[in-house]
């Protein structure tokens, strides 16, 4: 998979187990399961995933298109948000990652430093970089080679970073905002309120 765009399985396995859990619900049919979504795509869904496997991203957005529509209430960018949210606090309280616990003084850095980690380990492609904005009180993270990370994750990242940020920063209130400012590049933006 190094040559496709692809997110590690670990990332991959919510959306997976979402998809299982609206399936058993009756909230998405078997036949619209198959008629959505090809069989590359199935073969993802219907058995458990190695952690350390990786799933094309574009399998990653067809399935993303089901949870936005079945769950995300018409509003696809506070849906992801909110299971990026979710993701960072699971992370933070299994004690996945000690840098969630750094001092408050150091929080953008730390916050940034997580983010950053993270996706290095969650997707073979882009690169991610952090920048401080001491004259702003916040940082930027910056993600180069995105032509192929779409919205769904982009939306799922406003969602870790707020997380990790109000944690860093001793639950200060923090407004995350993202913009795709050219077709490869996406820039979050992070701001003590």
């Amino acid at each position: 998979m190094a040559d496709v765009p692809s997110i590690k399985a670990m990332g991959f396995q919510s959306a997976a187990d979402d998809i299982a859990r609206l399936l058993s619900e009756g909230r998405l049919s078997r036949a619209d399961f198959e008629a959505r979504l090809p069989a590359g795509d199935r073969g993802y869904l219907e058995k458990q995933l190695a952690a350390s496997g990786w799933v094309p991203i574009a399998t990653y957005v067809r399935v993303a298109a089901i949870l936005a529509e079945l769950e995300g209430r018409g509003d696809a960018h506070a849906y992801f948000r909110a299971r990026g949210y979710r993701a960072a606090e699971r992370l933070h309280k299994a004690g996945v990652y000690r840098q969630f616990d750094a001092s408050v003084e150091t929080w953008g850095k730390r916050a940034g430093s997580i983010a950053t980690t993270m996706s290095s380990v969650l997707y073979n492609f882009t690169k991610w970089s952090f920048e401080a904005l001491p004259d702003r009180g916040g940082f930027e993270i910056r993600i180069d080679g995105a032509r192929e990370f779409p919205d769904a994750l982009r939306y799922v990242g406003e969602g870790f970073i707020e997380y990790v940020s109000m944690h860093q920063s001793g639950k200060k209130k923090v407004e995350v905002t993202s913009e795709r400012t050219s077709p490869d590049r996406i820039v979050y933006t992070v701001q003590v309120q």
